[in-house]
């Protein structure tokens, strides 16, 4: 495959705690590496987005294990959990580290290292990383 494909946007809405809040997630795939990137707005704010970048590898036939669904240990339990960035839940834990971590929904701030985040989440990634 030669060339960049990106997949279509679509905004969704999500309600954390008593605020309403947009987010899109967006995929560019090349040669077996996958760069998603979620945004998060509060309502009204659109331009003032909490950005997650996530570079991971992309399999040519079940496609990028975040966007699909993968099984990641969690570091505490040892048990193995279901982890799609798809899931309301994901997205709602993704809004709360940016709240924890500068972002206050007026303000724009990007976290490069989305694996890395997952990490701190409490998730074996290691194996994610291209």
């Amino acid at each position: 495959m030669c060339g960049a494909k990106i997949m279509k946007k679509k905004t969704r809405k999500i309600i954390v705690g008593d605020k309403e809040y947009l987010y899109v997630i967006n995929q560019k795939y090349n040669n077996h590496s996958s760069n998603i990137s979620l945004k998060v707005s509060l309502e009204g704010f659109k331009n003032l987005t909490c950005t997650f970048q996530f570079f991971t590898w992309d399999d040519p036939i079940t496609g990028s294990p975040l966007l699909v669904g993968v099984s990641l240990k969690n570091k505490e339990t040892n048990n193995k959990e279901f982890f799609n960035i798809n899931y309301p839940r994901t997205i709602r834990e993704f809004i709360l580290y940016g709240l924890e971590n500068g972002w206050t929904g007026e303000n724009k701030i990007e976290f490069q290292d989305g694996i890395d985040i997952i990490g701190k989440m409490g998730y074996e990634v290691s194996w994610l990383k291209p």
